[in-house]
């Protein structure tokens, strides 16, 4: 599995999930849901890097 095959996996699942969500109502939870997402994306992306630097050793 390489990077790009991870990638794709990962935003696919954050589709899925995306779609799976409720709509929000209002703006404080647009902003609380926008601020899940990117709290999402970074553990994501922290686990991408993990698994990379993981195989390059």
């Amino acid at each position: 599995m390489n990077e790009d095959e991870i990638r794709r996996a990962v935003a696919r699942e954050l589709r899925e999930y995306q779609r799976s969500q409720p709509k929000p109502k209002g703006m404080v939870d647009e902003v609380s849901s926008a601020v899940s997402g990117c709290m999402v994306l970074f553990v994501v992306a922290l686990v991408i890097l993990g698994m990379v630097s993981a195989c390059n050793r």
